[in-house]
């Protein structure tokens, strides 16, 4: 077993693969699907559900699907292929990509501060790839859903909803973000090093997270 890794871009592989299939086992009849909604939760990583709308306006459901129990319309993931990411599910989970990284940082860098890294807070940077991976599987997901053979209306979209709002993650928001955390907490170059190959997977990510510095 290698060490500990977030890999972001797979994850959102991963995420697109694992809902296209279960989305896939919806009774979805001659209606093409028109939204995808992702059902997420402020104090979970992972998206917890989704609901399938059809052109129609009727939701497609599994047979014997489970459903979230505040919310009966939306589906539980119920299938899952194996993650190749360490990200914990629950934010309260523990981490064991942080656990690695943050003392090997302040080890080269004794001014990293440790709060700078983590999943529970909205403008680290840890957390703003996990948004970014989010805006990946929107775009990944008509994809993987059309190689499973599922119909898809002209003006099909993806949604993130967290039970309250409907959630945006704009691409240049992200990146601005982004690029000021790093300025102030990756500035050492091994740490920088570090942090690069525990997110990323796929060298062209690696070369855009590297374009940020």
């Amino acid at each position: 077993m290698g060490k500990p890794v977030y890999h972001f871009d797979r994850w959102a592989e991963f995420l697109a693969v694992t809902l296209a299939e279960n989305i896939a086992r919806c009774v979805i009849s001659q209606s093409p699907v028109q939204k995808v909604r992702v059902q997420l939760d402020r104090q979970q990583n992972w998206p917890v559900g989704f609901k399938v709308i059809l052109e129609n306006t009727l939701l497609a459901k599994q047979p014997n699907q489970r459903t979230l129990e505040d919310d009966a319309t939306v589906n539980t993931v119920d299938y899952y292929y194996r993650c190749p990411s360490q990200l914990p599910q629950s934010k309260e989970a523990a981490d064991t990509v942080a656990e690695q990284f943050i003392p090997a940082a302040q080890k080269w860098d004794d001014a990293f501060y440790p709060d700078a890294w983590s999943l529970k807070i909205d403008d680290c940077i840890p957390a703003l790839l996990r948004s970014m991976a989010l805006r990946s599987l929107a775009r990944l997901l008509p994809q993987q859903l059309r190689h499973q053979g599922v119909d898809l209306s002209h003006n099909f979209s993806v949604q993130f909803y967290d039970g309250e709002n409907f959630l945006s993650f704009f691409y240049d928001a992200i990146t601005e973000d982004l690029k000021r955390q790093i300025g102030f907490y990756l500035g050492d170059t091994r740490v920088f090093a570090e942090a690069t190959q525990l997110c990323f997977k796929h060298e062209e990510n690696k070369r855009w997270f590297k374009s940020l510095l």
